[in-house]
């Protein structure tokens, strides 16, 4: 097994038996050797696949394409007919919802059960059940079973289990689709941040844009077998075209892909081609042009030429930005325009009058032909990336992001309640602590300047930017505490000085002459009551080979004293 990769697939397939009647599988048993009453469906062919440590995968395909049974069988719950698996490291799935819960049990209880299933000891769990059960954030109806529990609580259950047994591999099957809007986001954040660690996660989605938000790489799984392995954004694109084929048209998609390989960045046209999308073009103050200037109006103009007789056709369009992300999509249908039916060799153009809300950036036009509302069911032509164009500031610009719009600002004083600082603080973040010692958590008392928790040793710190802010609650604190150490590449050009403010005007320098683990004093003239905003400054910051980081130093504790 390649030293860089925590999985290795070769020649993997999975093979099913199924049965017409339950008769026929007792009819197997009795019969002779030899005698056969059921058909093979083969749910996997051909794997060959290799992820390496600290990537990002996203699986993706239709719906029965095998991406579910590649995952069981990765997890352990599925042995492969032929062909091996190799895998390097602790893995924990979320697969289907519910899977390794018994509904029977509480909350409480179907974590000891789940957090078993994935290798952990009675006495690992004890010391995770707090963090578990934080993160799930499922209050009183953590002791009561789980069969009342909706499917969107089974998922933090879940989710809170596979986050919390430090998995190197995380594998997530669909199971964000279900999740409310702030667990979705709370989810994501871990994710990022499992990554960001250096975690290796495997993550199936019809989401396009948590595919392209999440992954760096992406297969696309056809009937079983492996038919694109790209960028997120390539395979995504390939996958939008296997939506639209018609069953006969499928079977020829891996030997076109094949073919378009060489030539991926050309429009790639899909769809039966009872008519054809000619030509786009984006036009604006009456001349065709490929960039266009923030705040000024243009139209897009999508020209089609009917190879057979067809119905009346709706003709839409998309505009996505530089990531991939839909920034605007409509057809004709749906701004109610009339279209006319065609006869072969008719033609038609449609001019879409642009707003001038687009903000400055690169975008890219898909387009579609297709009867109806939309071109899942049946499409004539679905051609991706068939333009590009960019939009450019005329002159300074007022503001940035996708949309270009004007926005007026009203400045006046305002009258403030009364409230010092400190109490503004104190609301801010109310249940601030007098000490933190990092975890694997992230801690959101931590508030800028601190990059994510690492492992050192048996326990966990994280190191600060050239700048970092904290925030701690005093009851008569006379100093504070840093539990620190450092890269003796700090100390090339002399000591390091820390300089710590609190509350914006109390100012401590300290120096550190060694890199080894040390506790830094930091004594305060008189004692400090109430909420402390604290700021560090670092004396200077270093970037480690391999790292765009610039890291001050590494913390481990901070306390008041």
């Amino acid at each position: 097994m390649n030293k860089d990769n925590v999985i290795e697939i070769k020649g993997l397939a999975k093979r099913f038996r199924v049965y017409d009647r339950p008769l026929d599988r007792l009819k197997e048993w009795l019969t002779p050797s030899g005698m056969s009453f059921h058909w093979a469906y083969w749910a996997l062919r051909e794997i060959d696949l290799e992820v390496k440590k600290g990537s990002s995968l996203g699986i993706i395909g239709v719906n029965g394409a095998g991406k579910s049974t590649l995952l069981k069988i990765l997890c352990g719950t599925l042995s492969p007919t032929f062909g091996s698996v190799e895998i390097k490291g602790r893995i924990a799935g979320l697969l289907e919802l519910g899977s390794g819960f018994h509904p029977e049990f509480t909350g409480r209880q179907n974590i000891y059960l789940n957090a078993r299933l994935l290798g952990l000891s009675d006495a690992d769990i004890e010391k995770k059940l707090q963090s578990i059960v934080e993160f799930a954030e499922l209050g009183d109806f953590l002791d009561h079973p789980l069969r009342i529990y909706s499917t969107g609580m089974a998922l933090r259950l879940g989710f809170s289990v596979a986050a919390n047994v430090d998995p190197d591999i995380l594998i997530i099957d669909e199971a964000l689709a279900v999740g409310d809007a702030y667990f979705q986001q709370k989810c994501l954040k871990y994710l990022k941040d499992f990554r960001a660690k250096g975690g290796t996660l495997i993550f199936v989605s019809h989401d396009p844009g948590a595919v392209k938000l999440l992954c760096d790489s992406a297969v696309l799984l056809h009937k079983g077998r492996i038919v694109a392995n790209d960028t997120p954004e390539n395979v995504l694109n390939y996958y939008n075209t296997l939506l639209v084929r018609d069953d006969a048209d499928k079977e020829s998609f891996i030997l076109e892909r094949k073919q378009q390989e060489a030539k991926s960045s050309l429009p790639q046209h899909s769809g039966s081609f009872e008519a054809i999308i000619e030509k786009v073009s984006l036009v604006s103050d009456g001349c065709e042009t490929r960039t266009l200037f923030a705040g000024h109006k243009a139209e897009l103009k999508v020209a089609v030429k009917a190879l057979n007789d067809i119905e009346p056709p709706t003709i839409g369009f998309s505009l996505r930005d530089r990531l991939g992300y839909e920034v605007l999509g409509t057809n004709t249908m749906l701004l109610k325009k009339e279209t006319p039916a065609l006869k072969a060799g008719e033609g038609l153009e449609v001019s879409f009058e642009l707003p001038p809300m687009l903000g400055p950036g690169e975008y890219t036009v898909t387009v579609a032909a297709h009867p109806g509302r939309d071109h899942i069911e049946h499409c004539y032509d679905w051609t991706d990336r068939m333009l590009a164009f960019k939009v450019a500031l005329e002159d300074e610009s007022s503001c940035v992001g996708l949309l270009s719009v004007p926005v007026t600002a009203r400045i006046e004083k305002a009258e403030t309640d009364g409230r010092n600082a400190k109490e503004i603080l104190e609301s801010a973040f109310a249940g601030a602590p007098s000490e933190i010692t990092i975890s694997e958590e992230a801690n959101r008392f931590l508030t800028t300047g601190f990059y994510p928790p690492e492992k050192i040793g048996e326990s966990y710190a994280c190191w600060t930017s050239g700048h970092a802010v904290f925030v701690l609650k005093s009851e008569g604190a006379k100093g504070l505490i840093i539990r620190c150490a450092t890269d003796a590449r700090q100390f090339e050009s002399g000591p390091l000085e820390l300089t710590l403010t609190v509350n914006g005007k109390k100012e401590v320098k300290k120096t550190i002459t060694s890199p080894d683990w040390q506790d830094v004093e930091f004594p305060f003239e008189s004692e400090e009551q109430g909420m402390l905003r604290c700021s560090l400054q670092v004396g200077g910051t270093f970037i480690p080979e391999n790292d765009k980081r610039a890291l001050g130093i590494l913390v481990s504790k901070i306390a008041l004293t």
